[in-house]
């Protein structure tokens, strides 16, 4: 059977449970909203929210991608952070955000012949970036309730440090070279950063005191598969053992010794990960913007006027 041919599965329940959780979370409080601002003003905001990794390890129980169908919920993390924008009247703005999370993959939480890789990472990421954002102000008229939706894109960097556990300690990868980056002259590390574009986009429900808290989801385009430090093909595990020691040997393939189904796992040459599709990950959480401009804040001629649920 083909890749093609594959039905890649989708666990309906978890993605229910998780939509009707926010919805009972966002049920609980009465928001409104506002009228569109007359003047520009600055605001910062916190980001809450989780981080899943989609990468060459674990996820479907089928080949990995780097796209939702390869999503493992079990390794979903947390992430934090926060920004500063600066709002322009009709919607727009401009804004820069911080935040860390740490992403994770495990060969062990599929079912199928990835497991047997025996592969898994831990990432921390810090990444900063510049977002533009549109959101739909109350005075467009449309036919369904738009105001309060919007969409954004940015441009950014993050570090990244993969990291793996023998014995109970972590390890960082990359200094390693499991992929023989010291062993042969013609390979070099990967990097420690790379660029990244973020894009997303939420619902806006407006509170008291000018304060808005933001259903958000946010996703990344990278430009690196080494996130989760596998990619390409594997490297004779012998010359990393001579060059960087037996650490970063076993870390290179600490795959089952036995053939599975006649094929020997980690063969120097066979592939380790799929060097054509970048890693990437994505977030879903809540952010809680909050004016600077107190008196802005305070104005009795801004109170909220709109519903928005």
């Amino acid at each position: 059977m083909t890749k093609s041919e594959y039905v890649y599965p989708f666990n309906a329940n978890v993605c229910k449970s998780i939509l009707f959780s926010i919805f009972l979370l966002l049920s609980t409080a009465s928001f409104s909203q506002r009228g569109i601002n007359s003047r520009p003003y600055w605001s910062t905001h916190i980001l809450l929210s989780s981080s899943t990794f989609l990468s060459d390890l674990g996820g479907r129980d089928s080949y990995g991608s780097n796209n939702h169908s390869d999503t493992d919920f079990g390794q979903t993390r947390y992430a934090i952070g926060s920004g500063i924008q600066y709002n322009l009247p009709k919607g727009l703005s401009f804004g820069l955000e911080t935040f860390y999370t740490r992403l994770a993959a495990d060969d062990a939480e599929t079912n199928w012949d990835r497991k047997y890789r025996k592969l898994k990472v831990r990432t921390d990421v810090i990444e900063t970036a510049i977002k533009m954002e549109y959101t739909v102000p109350h005075s467009i008229v449309t036919r369904y309730s738009l105001s309060g939706f919007y969409a954004n894109v940015g441009l950014g960097f993050f570090s990244y440090k993969p990291m793996n556990e023998f014995n109970g300690e972590w390890h960082s990868l990359r200094p390693l070279g499991t992929q023989g980056q010291f062993a042969d002259p013609n390979l070099s590390p990967y990097d420690y950063f790379s660029f990244v574009i973020p894009f997303g986009f939420g619902k806006k429900f407006y509170l008291k005191n000018r304060m808005i808290l933001a259903l958000d989801l946010s996703l990344r385009k990278t430009f690196t598969d080494y996130i989760d430090d596998v990619s390409g093909e594997y490297y004779d595990a012998a010359l990393i053992n001579e060059t960087s020691g037996k650490l970063a040997a076993y870390f290179s393939n600490p795959s089952v010794v036995e053939p599975v189904d006649g094929v020997v796992i980690g063969k120097p040459g066979s592939i380790r990960g799929n060097s054509e599709n970048n890693d990437n990950y994505f977030l879903v959480g809540l952010k809680l913007h909050i004016p600077l401009d107190r008196s802005f804040r305070n104005r009795k001629n801004r109170r909220p006027r709109y519903k928005t649920w």
